[in-house]
């Protein structure tokens, strides 16, 4: 299924609709079936994880659908934008979550 027919929330922000902004709690996270939160930062290297992106909003939503239609797991980290290194001001003003994207091969 395209991403970009699917929504999902993170954090509590519905993305997709720039004209939506229900607030959900974060436990209501729903990503497409080959992309999940990270639980624990072990995880990366254990689970054979590799650096892809750092990425949010609608650049996030297409990045998460290549890497499905290429046969990608996908691994995100929410990251706060105040303290990520680099310049972040582009997804401070747009209010967007920052998310780390990790991928491997699907099993």
């Amino acid at each position: 299924m395209p991403l970009s027919s699917v929504t999902f929330r993170t954090s509590g922000v519905t993305m997709g609709d720039p004209g939506i902004s229900e607030h959900k709690p974060p436990d209501q996270v729903n990503f497409p079936p080959h992309c999940r939160l990270m639980r624990e930062p072990a995880e990366v290297e254990e689970g054979g994880w590799r650096e892809a992106v750092l990425s949010a909003g609608d650049h996030l939503k297409r990045v998460l659908d290549e890497y499905g239609e290429l046969g990608f797991e996908c691994l995100l980290e929410e990251l706060d934008a105040d303290t990520a290194e680099g310049c972040t001001d582009c997804f401070k003003s747009g209010g967007e979550r920052l998310y780390h994207l990790y991928v491997r091969p699907a099993e």
